[in-house]
Order: C-alpha cells, then sequence, then structure tokens
C-alpha cells in the first residue's frame, strides 16, 4: 500500500502529531467535504472536495469535487481540479479538470481532459474556473456577424482556451 508506516520515537510515542491513515471503503458515498492531515485513500465515491496530506484514489473511487494534497495518486476517476505538490496518474486514471503541480508523472493509458500547469506552490494558488461560452451564444454571435459582413469578428481572449500540445522526450 502507499501509506508510509511512522518509526516510534524513543520514548514508544510515534514521532509527531500524525492522524492514521484513513480509507473510503468502495461501497461509500460521501457528500460533503473530506479533509485530514494525514493520509486518505478513496475506493469509493465522495461528491465534494478532498484536502489531505496524501490522497490515493483508487480504482473503484471517484470524486467529484477538488483534489488538493501534497501528494496525489490518481488510479479511478476525479472530475474537478487536482491541485498537488506531486501528482501521479497511473494507467486507466480518468481526471476532467486542472491539473496545477510542481512535479507530475503520467503513465501512458491515463485520460486527462484539462490543462497541466506547473506552480511553485500549487496549493497555495486556487483552480481558477475555466471561463466557458455557451455553444448558442458563439453560434448566435456567429450567424449574426455572417449575415452583415463577410469576414468574422475574432473571440475575446476570454471566450476561448488554447490548446499546447507538447511531445514527449
Amino acid at each position: 500500500m502507499f501509506f508510509r508506516r511512522y518509526r516510534k520515537s524513543k520514548n514508544g510515542n510515534g514521532s509527531g502529531a500524525r492522524p492514521e491513515p484513513s480509507a473510503i471503503s468502495r461501497d461509500v458515498v460521501i457528500e460533503g467535504n473530506l479533509t485530514t492531515g494525514g493520509e486518505l485513500q478513496i475506493d469509493g465515491t465522495v461528491h465534494g472536495n478532498v484536502r489531505a496530506l496524501v490522497c490515493l484514489v483508487e480504482v473503484n473511487g471517484v470524486v467529484q469535487g477538488e483534489v488538493a494534497a501534497e501528494e496525489v495518486f490518481v488510479r479511478g476517476r476525479v472530475i474537478g481540479p487536482i491541485r498537488g505538490t506531486h501528482v501521479h496518474l497511473y494507467s486507466g486514471a480518468h481526471v476532467e479538470g486542472d491539473v496545477i503541480n510542481e512535479s507530475i508523472s503520467v503513465e501512458n493509458g491515463a485520460y486527462i481532459y484539462g490543462s497541466i500547469r506547473r506552480a511553485e506552490d500549487p496549493l497555495a494558488e486556487p483552480a481558477r474556473p475555466a471561463a466557458v461560452t455557451p455553444l448558442s451564444a458563439l453560434a448566435a454571435r456567429f450567424a449574426a456577424n455572417t449575415a452583415m459582413e463577410p469576414h468574422f469578428e475574432p473571440l475575446d481572449e476570454d471566450e476561448y482556451r488554447p490548446i499546447k500540445a507538447v511531445r514527449p522526450r
């Protein structure tokens, strides 16, 4: 398992006040936010934001909300932004949302629909929601511009998100 074992100090107590690892089993559905100062393994479903020291979303795990942790391991589904110092997306992972990280590893077979952005302190910076213009508004604007003039008016900077393709080394 990914949970680290902490050594006991000389007086028999744990080394520091680290909480026990928490696990959300496969048949559990949580409606609300989860916060822990320790490690969290999610094998069930969470409808809300997750904040932990280490977060592991297992193959059957689903998070519909933001995931923020120093270490993020994803094997299941995350529908929402991920903010993590070290983010690991394994084969079979399904992420729909922006990934803000200091370092990231992506295995072949992981699915990502969103932008990946590096930040010096990803946990301090909130995920910014994407500015999306409804398709009907763009279609109406296009129809209005093509009826009057033969050229198309360029979109404002807030109305589109550029795509950047990076070839692996």
